[in-house]
């Protein structure tokens, strides 16, 4: 994860030379749930463009150990990432040779699917908070990933380095990207999963960019800074249209690439995201405010929060769905709303879900008419 840098600097230029282009005044710091009684921390949420080369970043930045203090469990619950874990497994699953590093598994860990037991190789799976498993070919390692940690275990060439939906959360990602180049095999590759944020803030979505997600990584971005650092895209792969990017990259000799300006592009798109949430919840607003029913929000996560925070009138609101157990009974952070089982809306005549949830609505919306048919959305 490395050390959090408190200096809003451009991982291209390396200049400080940015502009505000919005905030979102008092934003929840913590993506999860809490205990009633528990006593939620806000910052502003504010975006930021450099003006050299248009990357976009969200600064000032949650300390760590506030941002991470418990997992929320994020890529756990749900056919759509079951489906993206096992396509990754594919990918990665003919790279499993030598020494083999996971970085940051969490709940998107490949600890879950059937890997073959082999002596071929040995995967070490950095994870402050990962569990340990019982599989001879697999060893825990309970830190974030740094060059000091992969020093002190004697680990280097290294055959292939894989993370999933992990370098977005990174605070310096050229002091990481630099660290695998260093230890990875002369022939070893380096193949990640990372959310396509293009497509994410072209439709608005929430879960694209907030205090976890602090950089806007598109595959210019990406691409650049693999160049950089000495990684050659060797295979790219989209799952899902608005969902995620897989790339398989290999070492090369670190490239001085030609100049990178998406300065106008960027402040475009960014100034079409806060515009379109801003009228997103004035439309919801107007549906609750009319309607003869009860109003519940989907998704103990960002997407409500996101909502909530840009003017929902969330005092219409009953409580939160949210079809992870470990979730239900609490409350979502920043909020005095309980969240609860979908089922709770089985009896109701008419039951009214605010409904963002991005590249899951439609099997969320399966799911709650499974429960009761006449549910309505917005």
């Amino acid at each position: 994860m490395f050390i959090e840098k408190n200096k809003l600097i451009c991982p291209i230029s390396g200049n400080n030379n940015f502009e505000e282009l919005f905030k979102v005044s008092g934003f929840p710091i913590f993506m999860g749930v809490v205990e009633s009684n528990f006593k939620s921390e806000f910052m502003d949420m504010t975006f930021n463009i450099n003006k050299l080369t248009g990357t976009v970043q969200i600064f000032p930045r949650v300390p760590l150990e506030k941002l991470y203090f418990k997992s929320h469990g994020s890529g756990k619950i749900g056919g759509v990432w079951k489906e993206h874990h096992e396509s990754f497994y594919n990918l990665i699953s003919t790279y499993l040779v030598g020494d083999v590093v996971e970085i940051g598994g969490g709940h998107n860990s490949i600890h879950g699917l059937p890997i073959k037991h082999s002596n071929s190789y040995k995967i070490f799976s950095f994870d402050p908070n990962g569990k340990d498993i019982d599989h001879k070919n697999i060893t825990v390692i309970n830190e974030f990933f740094s060059e000091d940690s992969l020093k002190k275990r004697n680990i280097n060439n290294v055959k292939l380095f894989f993370h999933s939906h992990l370098l977005e959360h990174i605070y310096d990602p050229l002091k990481f990207l630099r660290t695998i180049h260093k230890f990875i095999h002369d022939e070893g590759y380096h193949i990640f999963a990372i959310p396509n944020m293009s497509k994410m803030i072209q439709s608005s979505f929430a879960n694209a960019m907030n205090f976890e997600h602090p950089f806007y990584l598109d595959e210019n971005t990406i691409e650049y800074l693999l160049s950089l650092t000495g990684f050659e895209v060797v295979e790219k792969k989209f799952f899902r249209d608005d969902h995620s990017i897989f790339y398989k990259t290999k070492k090369i000799e670190p490239k001085n690439v030609s100049s990178f300006n998406f300065y106008n592009e960027n402040k475009q798109l960014f100034k079409n995201l806060i515009s379109s949430w801003i009228s997103d919840t004035n439309k919801i607003n107007k549906k609750i405010n009319d309607y003869d029913g009860k109003v519940y929000i989907f998704g103990a996560h960002i997407f409500s929060q996101n909502i909530i925070f840009n003017g929902l009138n969330s005092k219409r609101v009953s409580s939160v769905l949210d079809n992870d157990p470990e979730k239900q009974g609490y409350y979502l952070y920043g909020t005095n709303l309980l969240v609860n089982d979908p089922n709770i809306i089985i009896d109701d005549d008419n039951p009214l879900v605010i409904l963002r949830a991005a590249a899951y609505n439609d099997e969320i919306k399966r799911g709650l008419l499974s429960i009761n048919s006449s549910t309505k959305f917005v």
